[in-house]
Protein backbone atom coordinates (compact mmCIF):
# COMPACT_ATOMS: atom_id res chain seq x y z
CA UNK A 1 0.00 0.00 0.00
CA UNK A 2 3.03 2.26 1.04
CA UNK A 3 4.50 1.93 -3.17
CA UNK A 4 0.47 2.91 -4.22
CA UNK A 5 0.64 6.03 -2.12
CA UNK A 6 3.87 7.23 -2.87
CA UNK A 7 2.87 6.91 -6.75
CA UNK A 8 -0.16 8.79 -6.42
CA UNK A 9 1.68 11.13 -4.43
CA UNK A 10 3.94 12.44 -7.34
CA UNK A 11 1.57 11.94 -9.48
CA UNK A 12 -1.41 13.88 -8.16
CA UNK A 13 0.15 17.23 -9.08
CA UNK A 14 1.34 16.56 -12.52
CA UNK A 15 -1.98 15.57 -13.29
CA UNK A 16 -3.40 18.50 -12.19
CA UNK A 17 -1.04 20.58 -13.84
CA UNK A 18 -1.60 18.32 -17.46
CA UNK A 19 -5.51 19.09 -17.23
CA UNK A 20 -4.84 22.75 -17.01
CA UNK A 21 -1.91 22.47 -19.48
CA UNK A 22 -5.07 20.81 -21.57
CA UNK A 23 -7.70 22.81 -20.94
CA UNK A 24 -4.92 25.92 -22.33
CA UNK A 25 -4.36 23.88 -25.22
CA UNK A 26 -7.62 24.01 -26.34
CA UNK A 27 -8.33 27.69 -25.86
CA UNK A 28 -5.60 27.96 -28.11
CA UNK A 29 -7.04 25.79 -30.75
CA UNK A 30 -10.47 27.67 -30.39
CA UNK A 31 -8.90 31.46 -30.68
CA UNK A 32 -7.48 30.02 -33.98
CA UNK A 33 -10.17 28.81 -35.77
CA UNK A 34 -9.79 30.74 -38.60
CA UNK A 35 -6.30 29.68 -39.40
CA UNK A 36 -7.08 26.08 -38.73
CA UNK A 37 -10.21 26.39 -41.20
CA UNK A 38 -8.57 28.13 -44.25
CA UNK A 39 -5.86 25.10 -43.97
CA UNK A 40 -7.98 21.72 -43.58
CA UNK A 41 -5.20 19.63 -43.94
CA UNK A 42 -4.26 20.70 -40.69
CA UNK A 43 -7.54 19.18 -39.11
CA UNK A 44 -6.93 15.90 -40.38
CA UNK A 45 -3.08 15.88 -39.51
CA UNK A 46 -2.87 17.88 -36.05
CA UNK A 47 -4.01 14.86 -33.54
CA UNK A 48 -1.42 12.68 -35.34
CA UNK A 49 1.46 15.37 -34.87
CA UNK A 50 0.63 15.60 -31.11
CA UNK A 51 0.27 11.75 -30.98
CA UNK A 52 3.75 11.56 -32.69
CA UNK A 53 5.78 14.18 -30.27
CA UNK A 54 4.09 12.56 -27.39
CA UNK A 55 4.56 8.71 -28.15
CA UNK A 56 8.33 9.84 -28.87
CA UNK A 57 8.72 11.86 -26.18
CA UNK A 58 7.14 8.78 -23.70
CA UNK A 59 9.65 6.25 -25.29
CA UNK A 60 12.37 8.51 -24.40
CA UNK A 61 11.14 9.18 -20.87
CA UNK A 62 10.90 5.38 -20.54
CA UNK A 63 14.67 5.08 -22.13
CA UNK A 64 16.07 7.29 -20.15
CA UNK A 65 14.24 6.15 -16.37
CA UNK A 66 15.31 2.97 -17.55
CA UNK A 67 19.19 3.90 -18.55
CA UNK A 68 19.10 5.53 -15.19
CA UNK A 69 17.84 3.29 -13.04
CA UNK A 70 20.32 0.55 -14.41
CA UNK A 71 23.18 2.45 -14.56
CA UNK A 72 24.19 3.27 -18.13
CA UNK A 73 23.85 7.04 -18.09
CA UNK A 74 24.99 8.66 -15.36
CA UNK A 75 23.16 10.86 -13.65
CA UNK A 76 24.95 14.37 -14.57
CA UNK A 77 24.34 16.73 -17.24
CA UNK A 78 27.13 15.48 -19.75
CA UNK A 79 26.87 14.10 -23.10
CA UNK A 80 27.37 10.05 -23.36
CA UNK A 81 27.37 7.37 -26.21
CA UNK A 82 24.37 6.20 -24.75
CA UNK A 83 22.45 9.46 -24.80
CA UNK A 84 23.44 10.19 -28.59
CA UNK A 85 22.17 6.38 -29.41
CA UNK A 86 18.99 7.68 -28.17
CA UNK A 87 18.94 10.71 -29.74
CA UNK A 88 19.84 9.70 -33.33
CA UNK A 89 18.00 6.62 -32.72
CA UNK A 90 14.91 8.63 -32.24
CA UNK A 91 14.95 11.73 -34.26
CA UNK A 92 15.30 9.11 -37.18
CA UNK A 93 12.01 7.28 -35.97
CA UNK A 94 10.36 10.57 -35.99
CA UNK A 95 11.64 11.65 -39.13
CA UNK A 96 10.50 8.08 -40.79
CA UNK A 97 6.93 8.44 -38.72
CA UNK A 98 6.51 11.90 -39.67
CA UNK A 99 7.48 10.95 -43.25
CA UNK A 100 4.41 8.41 -43.18
CA UNK A 101 2.24 10.60 -41.08
CA UNK A 102 2.14 13.19 -43.85
CA UNK A 103 2.14 10.75 -46.90
CA UNK A 104 -0.92 8.95 -45.39
CA UNK A 105 -2.34 12.56 -44.25
CA UNK A 106 -2.32 13.92 -47.69
CA UNK A 107 -3.55 10.74 -49.37
CA UNK A 108 -6.40 11.41 -47.06
CA UNK A 109 -6.87 14.28 -47.68
CA UNK A 110 -6.89 14.01 -51.63
CA UNK A 111 -9.50 10.67 -51.38
CA UNK A 112 -11.77 12.63 -49.23
CA UNK A 113 -11.69 16.33 -50.98
CA UNK A 114 -9.70 17.75 -48.61
CA UNK A 115 -8.23 21.54 -49.85
CA UNK A 116 -4.77 21.43 -49.65
CA UNK A 117 -3.01 24.83 -49.26
CA UNK A 118 0.65 24.57 -51.04
CA UNK A 119 1.47 21.32 -49.96
CA UNK A 120 5.50 22.17 -50.44
CA UNK A 121 4.70 24.94 -47.32
CA UNK A 122 2.66 22.67 -45.28
CA UNK A 123 5.10 19.93 -45.41
CA UNK A 124 8.32 22.75 -44.26
CA UNK A 125 5.83 23.90 -41.45
CA UNK A 126 4.88 20.48 -40.45
CA UNK A 127 8.52 19.16 -40.39
CA UNK A 128 10.07 22.37 -38.54
CA UNK A 129 8.09 22.03 -36.06
CA UNK A 130 8.29 18.19 -35.08
CA UNK A 131 12.12 19.15 -35.53
CA UNK A 132 12.04 21.90 -32.98
CA UNK A 133 9.48 19.79 -30.94
CA UNK A 134 11.38 17.14 -30.85
CA UNK A 135 14.27 18.72 -29.54
CA UNK A 136 13.05 20.94 -27.10
CA UNK A 137 11.58 17.91 -25.42
CA UNK A 138 14.71 15.80 -25.50
CA UNK A 139 16.56 18.38 -23.95
CA UNK A 140 13.99 19.15 -21.24
CA UNK A 141 13.20 15.80 -20.87
CA UNK A 142 17.06 14.76 -20.06
CA UNK A 143 17.21 17.43 -17.69
CA UNK A 144 14.23 16.60 -16.00
CA UNK A 145 15.16 12.65 -15.71
CA UNK A 146 18.35 13.61 -14.26
CA UNK A 147 16.69 16.49 -12.02
CA UNK A 148 14.13 13.91 -10.70
CA UNK A 149 16.22 10.75 -10.44
CA UNK A 150 18.85 12.85 -8.30
CA UNK A 151 16.16 13.98 -5.41
CA UNK A 152 15.19 9.98 -5.05
CA UNK A 153 11.72 10.84 -7.38
CA UNK A 154 10.74 8.22 -9.94
CA UNK A 155 10.46 10.27 -13.76
CA UNK A 156 8.08 8.13 -15.12
CA UNK A 157 5.37 8.86 -12.77
CA UNK A 158 6.50 13.17 -13.64
CA UNK A 159 7.40 13.11 -16.94
CA UNK A 160 5.09 10.78 -18.79
CA UNK A 161 1.75 12.69 -17.50
CA UNK A 162 3.42 16.14 -18.19
CA UNK A 163 4.83 15.61 -21.78
CA UNK A 164 1.80 14.17 -23.09
CA UNK A 165 0.26 17.48 -22.35
CA UNK A 166 3.24 19.69 -23.18
CA UNK A 167 2.68 18.38 -26.14
CA UNK A 168 -0.46 18.40 -26.62
CA UNK A 169 -0.28 22.26 -25.66
CA UNK A 170 3.06 23.17 -28.11
CA UNK A 171 1.83 21.21 -31.33
CA UNK A 172 -0.88 22.88 -32.01
CA UNK A 173 1.05 26.51 -30.62
CA UNK A 174 3.80 26.60 -33.03
CA UNK A 175 2.08 25.00 -36.52
CA UNK A 176 -0.28 27.81 -35.68
CA UNK A 177 2.88 30.18 -34.46
CA UNK A 178 4.26 28.69 -38.42
CA UNK A 179 1.71 29.20 -40.42
CA UNK A 180 1.57 33.14 -39.22
CA UNK A 181 4.97 33.57 -40.07
CA UNK A 182 4.99 31.36 -43.34
CA UNK A 183 1.79 32.35 -44.77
Amino acid sequence: MKYYMKILKESIIIVILSSLMGMISGSVLSSNKEILSAIPILLLIIPALNSLIGDMSTVLVSRLTTHLYIGTLSPKIQISDRLKEDFYGLLITTLLSLVSLLFLGYLVGIISGIRIVNPLLMIFIMSITVLLLFSIMFIALFLGAIFLFKRGRDPNNFLIPFVTSLADFLTPLFLIVFIIIFI
